[in-house]
C-alpha cells in the first residue's frame, strides 16, 4: 500500500497535450525509481548515469584518500590519483599502475568492486528494458473533424501506420472526458466511451480513420461547441495491437481539445492511384480536412448554434 504524503509541492504533468497541475504529494526520484528512469528521456537517463558515476568514484576516491598510502604507486597527496583508480576498480579495467598496498585499500576495493557489479546489473537491465519495450509508431491526425459521411454526422479521428509492417488485431477507442455539475453543485470528471462504426482491424497496415455515429445515443447528440466549451470537453483516442515484427502488444494515444476540432469538415482523402494503376498511400494528407457543402453542414451549424 502506498501513502501519499502531505506536501504543498505544485508538479505539472502532461497527458496528451492537456497539461494539467498537481498538489499534495510528495514527489521523489527513489520514490518509484524504476518508473523514472524508463520514462525519462534518453539524454537525461545518460546525464543521471553519468552523474552518478562521477559521484560514486568520488566517494570511494574519498576513501582511498582517508586510508592514506593504501594505494600502492599513488603520488602523495594526489586526490586524481584516487579517483582514477577508483574508475579503474569500479570498471574493471586494472591497469596494473596502481594497485591496493595494506588491507583497508583491499577492503575499500573490494566493497567497490562489489558495487561496480551491482551497478552494472542494474544499468544493463534498465537499458535492455527501455531498448525491448514495444512502441506503437502511429501517428495521428493534427484535428478531429465533425461533419457527414454516410448520411450520417459523425465525429471523425484519422491514424496512420508510420512502420512498413502490419499491426495484427489493432482496436480503437474514442473517449470523451468532460465536466458536470450533479444536483448538489459538486463538479466532477466524467468518461464516456464513444461507440465507433468499426473499432477492430484485422490488420492495421497503413490508414485507418474512425467514426463515431451522432445520433440519439450519443452524449454528443444535439451539442455545439458552446456546449462543449461549456462541458470543458476534450477526447482522447487511444490505440491497441500486436506488432507483426516484434510479437508484442502496442500502444498510444493522441489528446484532442476543442481548437482541434473542426466543425463542418472531413478528413480530405488520403489514398489515390499511382500513374501505374498501384494504390498509393499519401502520408502528407494525412492532417489536411476540407469543408463540406453547405447543405451536408446545415444539421451541424444548427446544433453548433443551440
Amino acid at each position: 500500500m502506498i501513502r501519499a504524503r502531505k506536501s504543498d509541492r505544485t508538479k505539472s504533468v502532461k497527458i496528451g497535450d492537456r497539461e494539467f497541475l498537481t498538489k499534495g504529494l510528495e514527489h521523489s526520484f527513489w520514490s518509484d525509481a524504476f518508473h523514472n528512469c524508463m520514462s525519462v528521456s534518453w539524454p537525461r537517463f545518460f546525464l543521471g548515469f553519468a552523474v552518478y558515476f562521477v559521484a560514486i568514484n568520488m566517494i570511494f576516491a574519498a576513501l582511498f584518500w582517508f586510508g592514506g598510502d593504501c594505494i600502492a604507486n599513488a603520488r602523495p597527496d594526489h586526490f586524481a590519483d584516487r579517483f582514477y583508480f577508483s574508475i579503474e576498480t569500479l570498471a574493471t579495467v586494472g591497469y596494473g599502475d596502481m594497485h591496493p598496498a595494506n588491507d583497508y585499500g583491499h577492503l575499500v576495493t573490494t566493497l567497490e568492486i562489489f558495487t561496480g557489479m551491482s551497478t552494472l546489473a542494474v544499468y544493463t537491465g534498465l537499458v535492455f528494458a527501455r531498448f525491448s519495450r514495444p512502441r506503437a509508431k502511429v501517428l495521428f491526425a493534427d484535428a478531429m473533424t465533425l461533419g457527414w459521411q454516410d448520411g450520417r454526422q459523425m465525429l471523425m479521428a484519422r491514424i496512420a501506420n508510420a512502420r512498413h509492417s502490419a499491426v495484427n488485431e489493432a482496436q480503437a477507442d474514442i473517449w470523451l472526458l468532460f465536466s458536470e455539475a450533479t444536483a448538489e453543485g459538486v463538479r466532477y470528471r466524467r468518461f464516456r466511451n464513444l461507440a465507433l462504426v468499426q473499432r477492430r482491424n484485422p490488420i492495421f497496415a497503413f490508414s485507418w480513420t474512425l467514426f463515431h455515429p451522432i445520433d440519439e445515443t450519443s452524449p454528443l447528440f444535439g451539442l455545439g461547441r458552446a456546449e462543449l466549451e461549456e462541458m470543458d470537453a476534450f477526447f482522447v483516442v487511444i490505440f491497441d495491437g500486436l506488432d507483426d515484427t516484434s510479437g508484442q502488444r502496442v500502444n498510444a494515444r493522441q489528446g484532442y481539445d476543442l481548437q482541434n476540432l473542426r466543425f463542418g469538415h472531413v478528413f480530405a482523402d488520403i489514398l489515390t492511384t499511382s500513374e501505374g494503376g498501384l494504390p498509393q498511400l499519401d502520408y502528407r494528407m494525412l492532417h489536411a480536412t476540407e469543408p463540406q457543402a453547405e447543405q451536408e453542414t446545415e444539421t451541424s451549424d444548427q446544433a453548433e448554434a443551440g
